[in-house]
Order: structure tokens, then sequence, then C-alpha cells
């Protein structure tokens, strides 16, 4: 079976959280994964993670009157260039006398400048930079499996809330979309539109 690139998890990785599980239904469970992982990067608001898929990033944005950016993908590992108002800015080049020289540096998930500030103004502000983890992160992972077993064990009760078994024994379904715990981490990850 063939994984698309932005696949949460490996077949083999799902198969084993699920009991039992035969080679009968690898098509659809493959199918589930990628299916599954489209919706969870949806949910996400992060249509890639990976930095071998993402590439190079050039982005415009809306100056902010402040000195700190937010780009759209993150963790940030490198920063080529950044412009304010067509004036490229320089990389800091460290400290001298104990406080950080003119330019922009940047973190995991912002670009900082000193000296300098993102200037208030309609796209005026372009960075170039590469973001994306290099595998995918264990606990994202593991949420999208525990997911991903859910939807495959619900399949067989859509639309069904309880069943009766002879007046004897009621089975009632948890129909709910995500594991709360999944939700939980896939929150961590989730990139919040900025106003």
């Amino acid at each position: 079976m063939a994984t698309a690139p932005d696949d949460l998890c490996l077949l083999a990785e799902l198969k084993a959280w699920l009991p039992n599980q035969g080679s009968n239904d690898d098509s659809a469970l493959q199918s589930l994964i990628t299916n599954g992982s489209v919706q969870i990067l949806q949910y996400i608001n992060r249509p890639h993670l990976l930095a071998s898929i993402l590439g190079t990033i050039n982005e415009s944005y809306d100056g902010n009157g402040s000195d700190r950016l937010l780009p759209r993908n993150f963790p940030i590992n490198s920063v080529t260039a950044v412009t304010v108002d067509g004036v490229g800015i320089p990389a800091s080049q460290g400290f001298a006398g104990g406080s950080q020289l003119a330019g922009y540096l940047f973190d995991s998930r912002r670009i900082m400048l000193r000296g300098f500030r993102f200037c208030r103004g309609l796209q005026n502000v372009s960075v170039t930079y590469t973001a994306g983890y290099t595998s995918i992160p264990l606990d994202l992972k593991q949420a999208a499996i525990e997911t991903l077993a859910l939807m495959y064990r619900q399949r067989t009760h859509i639309g069904e809330k309880s069943n009766a078994m002879g007046g004897q024994i009621t089975l009632s379904f948890d129909m709910s979309e995500m594991p709360p715990r999944s939700v939980s981490v896939f929150n961590q990850y989730r990139r919040v539109a900025m106003p």
C-alpha cells in the first residue's frame, strides 16, 4: 500500500492499535489513514506539517507596527530574508554591550526585529523561511492513531446510538467524532488565525 506524503501514521501503526486486525481491510485502513489525515490537518488548519513538503516558503503580510511576526507555518527552521516596505532587514549578528544587535532573529514560532519594526501597511512585509517538522511528532501521531481507530470502529454503527439484544442487553455506542485526549493534542498544533 502506498502512503500519501501527509499521512499522520503508517498502516502497521494503526493495525497495531486495532487488536486482531488481519490484512483483509488493509486497503480500507490505508484509505482511512489518508482521508482521516486530511481531515485532521484541516481541523488544525495546517495543510502540511513536514519540512520536506513545505520547502522554502515566501509569504507576504500586513505590517502590524510591532517587532514580532507569527508566520503561518511552524516550527521555523531558518529565515533567509525579511523585507519591510521594500527594505531588506539583515540578520542580527548577536550581542554587543549586553544588547541584541539590530536585525532579525527567530525562534521556533516567531520572527523578531531589533532596531526595526514591521511598519503598519498592507502586504508590506515579505519573509522567506523554511519551517516544518522532520517527522510527525509522536504525540500527534498517537492522537491521530486513536482518532482513526475510533473512526474505523464506528463504521459498523453509523447512525446507531444503541442496540438492544433480545431485551436482555442494551449496548450504547460512543459516537463522538474524536477522542477528547486527541482533541487536546490536536489543539496544541492548531494554527489559529490572527486578527
